[in-house]
Parts: structure tokens; C-alpha cells; sequence
């Protein structure tokens, strides 16, 4: 009978990989690799300008706060937010787009602004980058001068600063053959916004 005798190093190799396959951890991409996973996400979603989700935002200043259910959808240049606050206390609908930014609250209020930012910041006193957090939510940079970028394992984006704020991205799921945050929190000074997503809706390619 043929024996096969390993060396103890090929035993530990051996041990370690299937330890990595019972346990399902993956194993670290070198940092080369994790920049290439990093371009190679951006690129593909790159290539989808129909995008949404479904989640719970949670919004606090360090004074006051609130919470309630969001939908997020985005088609071409088009972008519409619609939130419910928790048990009924109060809804608001924004549309933006390339000609501006409108916001219609339950009470049928309607504010306009050429900037979806400026509007935010006069309603409720928050310098909230709307303009950037559509990209943040989806795990990329936004168009902007970027302070700090820390990767993940795989190459997705796990800490982030931009625009004075640090966006921590605290867990991703595979979607339509792409993983997608599913809990993200955004600080700057007292302020606060935390989303747990739980729906993904991701379009085709622009074509």
C-alpha cells in the first residue's frame, strides 16, 4: 500500500484550509488585490443608474432625533426619497433632480431649493450631504476630495471620510451578484444618521 507523508508545514497548509472552508472566514486579499476588488465594484456599479432600497434611518444630533422607514429610489439623473417616521409621527417626500430639489412634507408643505443640500440644511438645521450619501450608501466615495479610505478583507469600502464626516460601513450583502451595505453609520461633530437597509433593488446597466 502507497503512503503519503506530508510535512509538517503541508499539514498545517492543509489544516488551515479546511478550517477556512468550515468556517466559511475568507481569507485576506493582499492590498493589491483589495485596490483592484475596491475598482472593480465601483466600475459595476458604475454601469447601473437605476438603483433603490428599502431601510430604517435613524437620524440625532446629540439633542434630538427621530427614526422611521426609507425608500430610495434613483432612475437616469432622478432621485426619490420617501420617509415615514416611526409610529405615524410624521412623513416628508423629496424629489431631486437636475432642475432642483423639492420637499413635500404630510402637512402639505412644499419647499423648493436648487440644491437638494441647501434644502435640507433650511428645513431642519442639518448640514446633511444628501448629495454624497447617495453614493455612501452604496459603498463608494463620493465625487469628492476623499480624507481617509480604509478597505475590508475583500476590497469593500469599511471606513470612510469625506466632507468632514466618517462613514463606517459595518456589514455588506451579496446582491444581484454584488455586495451591498446593509448597516452604515455617518458622523460628524454630535450629528448622526445610521441605516440598516433591508431590501436592494439594483438596475441593469445603462445600455
Amino acid at each position: 500500500m502507497n503512503r503519503i507523508v506530508l510535512a509538517r508545514p503541508a499539514i498545517l497548509a492543509v489544516m488551515l484550509v479546511a478550517l477556512n472552508a468550515c468556517t466559511g472566514v475568507a481569507l485576506k486579499l493582499p492590498e493589491d488585490e483589495q485596490q483592484a476588488a475596491n475598482r472593480e465594484r465601483a466600475e459595476q456599479l458604475a454601469t447601473m443608474v437605476e438603483w433603490g432600497f428599502v431601510g430604517k434611518i435613524s437620524l440625532d444630533d446629540g439633542d434630538q432625533g427621530g427614526s422611521g422607514r426609507l425608500q430610495w429610489d434613483v432612475e437616469q439623473d432622478e432621485s426619490v426619497l420617501d420617509f415615514h417616521a416611526a409610529m405615524g409621527r410624521g412623513a416628508w417626500h423629496l424629489d431631486i433632480g437636475p432642475q432642483g430639489a423639492t420637499l413635500k412634507e404630510a402637512d402639505g408643505t412644499v419647499r423648493t431649493a436648487a440644491a437638494v443640500n441647501t434644502l435640507i440644511q433650511d428645513r431642519m438645521g442639518w448640514p446633511i450631504p444628501v448629495d454624497a450619501l447617495q453614493w455612501w450608501v452604496r459603498g463608494l466615495a463620493a465625487p469628492a476630495a476623499i480624507e481617509m479610505q480604509e478597505l475590508d478583507t475583500k476590497g469593500q469600502l469599511a471606513h470612510l471620510q469625506q466632507l468632514g464626516w466618517s462613514v463606517v460601513f459595518k456589514r455588506y450583502k451579496a446582491d444581484a451578484g454584488i455586495a451591498m451595505p446593509v448597516r452604515l453609520e455617518a458622523t460628524r461633530d454630535n450629528y448622526r444618521v445610521k441605516l440598516a437597509i433591508s431590501r436592494w433593488r439594483l438596475g441593469t446597466g445603462a445600455g
